[in-house]
Order: structure tokens, then C-alpha cells, then sequence
């Protein structure tokens, strides 16, 4: 690490000296505006020196094989032998090590040199990031022998071994783009790949497809005989260039569709303006169109029970049903807003029920203060009959999820009152404590216990061609660390956020999880009950058992509303 802490006091020098250069005097000229692009950061590695012995080796090989990721791994090949150069494979995996000092270990009876690491994260070729747990290590062995008296590297396992702070500089989280099976929504996978060439990276693991987990609820433009024609993806002045074999052309839909999955993957590369697709020398669809729309977003109202009286919150103002539409129940509580606000759930004794109480929109409803007690129970209907329901939630075609906290399986309210079950065999043995679905409606978030011990997964939704979900998918662990949560909500397409069990009179923790990404710890709050967002992480709002709303205020939260027992954006 010597010689990386080497290139960033060159790095930082190179910028103090241009700083010396402004002048601090003189008439005041206008610029032209043009700011030069920033070259990717690309450390300064060198190979093994005659002296080396096996633990400088090692350190040095560590170096060269993690900047390798932005060159081409010469460097680092020079530490090995030339039967171990050229049959190291470093693209196979990344070990991703968390901060602190390693020390290596050289056993001279065994000739062997080994490390244990503090495990972060492992990424596999083709750019699926798996996070570890905590206190997590990662035990490397290198086997050395001498060549020409010096010390080289014999045996040792495939892919490179880098720290975080490297992983995050020298890879980029990249949403694949595939398709919901209406072909109306962009359903979205994150890879983790190399910043050097990441163009040509996308497109490649693109047309690879999705993974096995995700693939039954999501299409895809590209046969499995499809291929890239030339292996890179040219970028000049914004415009990438995708040139595919004759084998990537299927029907015109799935052209179009590759199309538009290729041009939203590319776009979303920070140097991408525009796509050009072609096979053979020709545009890959001109004669069909598929536009795939972003999953929704939840609107500005959040729907809220002020003094067991439904209404909604627009960030400022609240507004509640008028007195003649009743109250809910005294047992009502865990809101679910469906996407169209036609539509409000809410758990209750004898299961979770539905209203169109709220269906008027916000000039349907009044000023809390003059708001009038009837006496009545608002309008409602059970839709999901189960002992002990759980906060419901509503999937962008309107279709109501729900499960008991004592476990089976999970229950959808479809059209004409049908009710579908799903992942019985998967739940029936564990308490379910909060669920979720996904905005482009292929993701289902669950967290549950079994044996005490909380395991939070996605599984994604396999769904006929009207929506109506059949099945779950094998389910992802994801959220290593996340404790027992009592709420769940989507901030964005490929993440949520966690609410932690609360205690009497201590804090509650909160995480964001990335499907995918990383899980963040945010801050900890007071007792809190619920947790919603509309659009990302800044959108956040916790609903605590006081009635007190808290909303994120930058890195820290502020008081947006009290008197209020739940609020939920929709989904």
C-alpha cells in the first residue's frame, strides 16, 4: 500500500500546484464554460524488485493486482511464475477487505505466505456483489518458489483481493435494465463493474441476461445466442456505439426491446448521451417501438390516521375526511396506499380491510379542525381474512399484499375478490414481521424469524400476462446485519429502507438496503412504529409511537407532524 499512498501524495501535490497558479489579482474575464472531463484515477504500480522477500511479494502483488483493474494485470502477472501467470484468471472474483491493518504470515517449512482479512464483500465476474457479516474474514494463502534466486508466486486462487476504498474507486454500480413481462416498466439489476471500459461491461453482462433468481420475472430483448460483434463498446462525444452478431436479432419486439434496453443501461453511464445499436452495420429496430417507463413513484400525499380519521398529508398541510364518512375502527392501524389513491388498506382485528374513502383526492377533505364526528365507522371491507395481519402493501397494478405475523403464506387480493397465496413452503415455518413490494412490482421485500434469529430477503414475482402474481421466486438473503425489523419501505427501484424493533424508551436503528448494494446504518431514532418514503433516501418519514411524524432533514431528522398514528405513501 505503500506505493498507493505514493500516487495520492502525487495526486495531491499536482493540485496544490495548480491551485498556486490562480491569480489573485488583475480585471475580472469571462470563461468559456468548458470543464474537461476527469480521467478515471489510475494508481501507480511496479513489479517485484530482486530483493524481495515472500511478505514484500505478496504486499506487492496485492498492490499491482487491485490497479491491474484498470490497466491490464501485466504488472501484477510479473510477482507470479510463469505457469501461475498464465493461469491466473483475476477477473474470476473480487475480495472486497474492510479497513485495517493485515499482517502476512510466511511459513518457510511449507514455502506458503497467508493473510486473514476482515471481509467486506465479494463481487463474482460478473459484477453480483454479495456483502459479508460482521466480523467476517477472508483467509488468502500464496504458495511461493524461487526462480533464478528469486521469489515468485507459485500457487494462489483466482481474482483479486482489494480494499473498499479501492473497490469503491475503481468500480461502478450499474443498473442492467431489463423489462416487466407487460413490457411497460424498466425492472432494473445492479452489477458492480470495472470503471475502465464500463461500457463495454454493461452491454456484455446485458445481453448475458439476468440472474437466475430474478430471471422468471423479468424479459429480456436478447436470444441466448447473442453476443457483442465487437468486444467494446465505443463511446466518442456521448454516443456509444453497440455493434452485435447477426445471432442477437430475434423478432422485431425483442430488437426493439434490446434496443431500449441497451440504450437505458448505457444512459446511465455518467458519459453516455445516446445509444446507437446496430447488427451488421444496420439499426437494430426501426420498424417497432418499445418505450419502457421508470417503476412509479408514490405521489406528494401520504395517507394518515389523525385521531381515527383517515386523510392526507402533502409535506405541509393535513386534510381528513369529512365527519359524515365515519371513523375507522379503534383497532385500525398499518396504512397502505394503493398507487392510484383510489384505494386505502389498513390492518384491523379481524384482518386488513379496504376503503375508497380517500378516493375523492385532496379536495375531497377538510381542515382537521372543523371536521365533524358522525359516530359512524367509515366504509370498509375485509379483503385479506387472517389472525394477527401485518402492514399491508400495494403493488403498482393495485393488487393487495398481506401476511400474519404468525407466518404462512403470503396472501394477494386480485381481481373479483380472487385471493392468491404464495411461498407457504417458504414462510409457513417462520413469524413474518414486515413486507414490501418492489415499485416495478417484481420484487417482494420480507423480513422474518426463525428460531428467533431475523432474515431479511427479496424474492422476486413471477406474474401471468394480466399481472396477477403465481409464484415467488427462490429467495435472496440481503441486509447482513439487519436486526429485527417492524416496517419496510422502498425509497427507490433497487432499495429499501428497514425499521428496526423499537424499545421502551431507547432509540430504534434504521438501515437502507441495496438489492444488490450496500446496507447502511442511517441514524437511530426514537421509538418508533413505521417508516415510508416517496423518492429516495432524503424522502424518508418515521412515524413514531408518540403520534410524532419525523422527516430526514440532510444527516439528521425534523419534526413534521404529531397527532398522527400512521402515515404511508403509496406501495
Amino acid at each position: 500500500m505503500r506505493k498507493t499512498w505514493a500516487a495520492l501524495a502525487c495526486v495531491s501535490a499536482l493540485t496544490l500546484g495548480a491551485c498556486a497558479s490562480i491569480p489573485t489579482e488583475g480585471p475580472v474575464t469571462e470563461g468559456n464554460g468548458e470543464v474537461s472531463p476527469i480521467d478515471p484515477f489510475e494508481p501507480i504500480v511496479q513489479g517485484p524488485a530482486p530483493e524481495d522477500d515472500p511478505a514484500a511479494i505478496v504486499t506487492g502483488f496485492l498492490t499491482a493486482s487491485a490497479g491491474g483493474i484498470t490497466t491490464d494485470f501485466s504488472t501484477a502477472r510479473e510477482f507470479l511464475t510463469d505457469e501461475a501467470a498464465a493461469t491466473w484468471d483475476p477477473g474470476a472474483t473480487v475480495t472486497v477487505y474492510d479497513s485495517g491493518a493485515v499482517a502476512p504470515e510466511w511459513d518457510p517449512d511449507a514455502g506458503t505466505v497467508s493473510y486473514q482479512v476482515p471481509l467486506g464483500s465479494t463481487v463474482d465476474d460478473s459484477g453480483r456483489r454479495v456483502d459479508s457479516t460482521a466480523g467476517e474474514v477472508a483467509q488468502l494463502e500464496f504458495q511461493f518458489v524461487q526462480e533464478d534466486g528469486q521469489w515468485r508466486i507459485s500457487e494462489l486462487a483466482d481474482g483479486v483481493v482489494i480494499s473498499r476504498a479501492n473497490f469503491e474507486s475503481f468500480f461502478r454500480p450499474v443498473p442492467l435494465t431489463f423489462a416487466t413481462p407487460d413490457l411497460s416498466t424498466a425492472a432494473s439489476e445492479l452489477r458492480w463493474l470495472p470503471d475502465n471500459n464500463v461500457a463495454t461491461a454493461a452491454a456484455r453482462e446485458l445481453i448475458e441476461g439476468p440472474s437466475a433468481w430474478l430471471a422468471d420475472a423479468v424479459v429480456t430483448g436478447f436470444p441466448a445466442t447473442a453476443a457483442l460483434a465487437v468486444e467494446s463498446v465505443v463511446v466518442t462525444d456521448g454516443v456509444a456505439t453497440v455493434d452485435l452478431t447477426a445471432q442477437s436479432a430475434g423478432t422485431l419486439t425483442e430488437r426493439a426491446l434490446a434496443d431500449e434496453q441497451l440504450s437505458l443501461t448505457l444512459k446511465s453511464l455518467p458519459d453516455v448521451t445516446d445509444v446507437d445499436v446496430q447488427i451488421g452495420g444496420l439499426p437494430i429496430s426501426d420498424e417497432v417501438d418499445v418505450t419502457l417507463d421508470p417503476p412509479p413513484v408514490p405521489d406528494a400525499y401520504a395517507a394518515i390516521i389523525v385521531d381515527r380519521r383517515l386523510g392526507l398529508w402533502n409535506g405541509a398541510d393535513v386534510r381528513v375526511t369529512p365527519g359524515s364518512l365515519g371513523l375507522l375502527p379503534e383497532t385500525a392501524r398499518d396504512l397502505a396506499r394503493s398507487y392510484d389513491g383510489a384505494d386505502v388498506a389498513f390492518a384491523a382485528a379481524d384482518g386488513i380491510r379496504t376503503t375508497g374513502a380517500l378516493s375523492g383526492g385532496w379536495d375531497a377533505l377538510v381542515d382537521p379542525a372543523v371536521a365533524e364526528d358522525s359516530g359512524e365507522l367509515v366504509q370498509s371491507e375485509v379483503a385479506l381474512t387472517m389472525d394477527d395481519p401485518i402492514d399491508p402493501s400495494y403493488d403498482r397494478f393495485g393488487y393487495l399484499w398481506g401476511a400474519s405475523a404468525s407466518g404462512g403464506p403470503l396472501q394477494v387480493a386480485v381481481d373479483n375478490g380472487e385471493i392468491v397465496e404464495l411461498g407457504d413452503e417458504w414462510l409457513s415455518a417462520r413469524a413474518i414481521n414486515a413486507i414490501a413490494v418492489s415499485r416495478s412490482g417484481t420484487m417482494i421485500a420480507v423480513q422474518s424469524r426463525s428460531g428467533g434469529q431475523p432474515i431479511l430477503e427479496v424474492a422476486a414475482i413471477v406474474r401471468d400476462d394480466s399481472g396477477v402474481p403465481i409464484s415467488l421466486g427462490e429467495p435472496l438473503p440481503v441486509g447482513p446485519g439487519v436486526g429485527v425489523g417492524v416496517d419496510i419501505a422502498w425509497v427507490d427501484a433497487l432499495s429499501f429502507a428497514v425499521l428496526g424493533e423499537p424499545v421502551d424508551g431507547t432509540a430504534s436503528p434504521l438501515w437502507t438496503v441495496g438489492v444488490g448494494g450496500a446496507t447502511t446504518t442511517l441514524a437511530t431514532l426514537r421509538e418508533a412504529t413505521g417508516v415510508s418514503a416517496r423518492s429516495g433516501v432524503s424522502s424518508l418519514v418515521v412515524t413514531g409511537a408518540d403520534g410524532t411524524v419525523e422527516e430526514r432533514s440532510g444527516t439528521s431528522w425534523s419534526v413534521a407532524l404529531e397527532g398522527v398514528a400512521d402515515l404511508a405513501y403509496a406501495g
